[in-house]
């Protein structure tokens, strides 16, 4: 235990000082430097939540769907803890938890009673290895910086053999309409509670889809519809392999544009309307994806649903900040999916658009670029557009190939904090900024140093 108490001291310090001296909120090094004096302290501490401990990992969307679930829970009456600033790796954990631990290193009383953590899809079959989770969530599994996780199917196998190894207790909660989800299922010893989404939008995969094959045989998948990606109604006609039956459904979506969007949720035949104030398909299946968790630890529908209707979007999935004549729509785009979901939900608004395009190259974002190619660009009706980032000159020849014609041409700008003052000056009044990760969190600073709008990691 002395190890945890020196931890506890020496992280607590380096958090506080990473907060007055602005060193991004002390989101990763309190953590990675504990974690360093004590190995144990992470899982010691995550068994020691009174209440439930919740996991929750996917390629896109666990942001959004950890915000959500945190607030559900708390309105359901418990003291939550989560990792709001997205830092998902053991440290990023450690690091949230360190800040509600005593003098003695041991998680303060009446402080937090239950645990909400998004977990990095490398890192959870290690982190399962060594922690008893209540429930783990999984939202989806798409094609993500393979120049680190590697291909999609690969991950998937991860996590089976991690979930096959873990508790009895456990509650599962999982995507019946990724088969790659489903797979990494199929061993779960406890409890699987699966969620899915009905209005099937077309009968085929996109062109895009990237688990297409079935996971246990590499057959094709035959599809009786598809909501995006290669997330629908699948079977395997040679081994078997077939969507299980969701014990939550969403119904009935109906979008309004980049406001909100309406739908029913379904469970045990009973039936809950819903308003979620993001857009897009893929934003139901986060929300969907947080109510079949929380009604897995008890919480009734209609907690889970009237929660969603006050939901503000977490930094950069939605988020709108206004800045003089100027309104700015922030939104993440990281992967082939998630940027083709958003320049969907873009595509269906009225006339054309200014946009400033952001590409890093990062670590976090993944320094191979090459999937900026297998999104659909050219769906977008852009009015102005300006293009910025490490990969500027990347993003402006993918635009270009896309067939974006802007009356001013695609510009590209070198100096970044030009690129993002010219958010804020653009003529029409609104702007939509696509950035990848890092891009997003520098654009977001650029805008707090001189505007009031909250930090990422709060």
């Amino acid at each position: 235990m002395w190890c945890n108490f020196i931890a506890s001291i020496i992280g607590k310090l380096l958090g506080s000082a990473a907060r007055v001296f602005g060193w991004g909120g002390g989101t990763a090094v309190p953590g990675l430097v504990a974690q360093k004096l004590s190995p144990n302290y992470l899982n010691d501490l995550l068994e020691s939540l009174s209440e439930e401990c919740v996991l929750i990992s996917g390629t896109n969307g666990k942001t959004t769907s950890t915000s959500i679930v945190a607030k559900i829970l708390t309105a359901n009456g418990m003291n939550v803890i989560q990792n709001r600033s997205g830092s998902n790796l053991s440290r990023g954990l450690l690091s949230e938890l360190l800040q509600v631990t005593d003098w003695r290193g041991r998680l303060s009383a009446g402080r937090c009673s239950a645990g909400v953590f998004e977990v990095d899809e490398a890192v959870l079959p290690s982190l399962l290895a060594r922690s008893r989770p209540t429930v783990i969530l999984l939202t989806n599994l798409f094609r993500d910086q393979l120049d680190r996780y590697g291909e999609l199917d690969m991950l998937s196998r991860r996590w089976r053999d991690a979930i096959a190894r873990s508790d009895r207790g456990v509650i599962l909660v999982a995507n019946a309409d990724d088969p790659a989800v489903v797979y990494a299922a199929g061993k779960c010893p406890g409890k699987t509670f699966f969620f899915g989404m009905e209005g099937r939008t077309s009968t085929g995969p996109d062109e895009w889809a990237d688990a297409t094959l079935c996971p246990a045989c590499a057959v094709p998948l035959v599809y009786d519809g598809i909501l995006y990606s290669h997330l629908g109604h699948y079977r395997c006609d040679a081994c078997g392999f077939e969507r299980p039956t969701p014990l939550v459904t969403a119904r009935n979506l109906q979008p309004n544009g980049l406001s909100h969007t309406s739908f029913d949720v379904e469970a045990n035949g009973l039936q809950w309307p819903a308003v979620l104030p993001l857009p897009g398909t893929y934003n139901v299946y986060n929300a969907l994806a947080a109510i079949a968790a929380s009604m897995a630890m008890g919480v009734s529908g209609d907690t889970a649903t009237s929660v969603l209707a006050g939901f503000a979007p977490v930094f950069g999935r939605g988020e709108q900040v206004s800045l003089g004549t100027s309104n700015v729509t922030m939104l993440l785009i990281k992967n082939p999916a998630g940027a083709n979901e958003v320049i969907r939900s873009l595509a269906g608004l009225p006339g054309s658009q200014d946009y400033l395009i952001l590409l890093n190259d990062n670590v976090a974002d993944g320094e191979d670029v090459s999937w900026i190619w297998d999104v659909d660009f050219g769906k977008l009706r852009s009015k102005s557009l300006v293009v910025g980032g490490r990969r500027r000159e990347d993003m402006a020849l993918r635009l270009k190939y896309a067939g974006l014609k802007p009356a001013g041409g695609i510009s590209i700008e070198a100096d970044f904090h030009k690129a993002m003052k010219w958010a804020l000056e653009s003529g029409s009044g609104q702007v939509y900024v696509l950035a990848t990760y890092t891009a997003m969190l520098e654009f977001r600073s650029w805008l707090g140093a001189d505007h009031e709008i909250r930090e990422f990691w709060r």
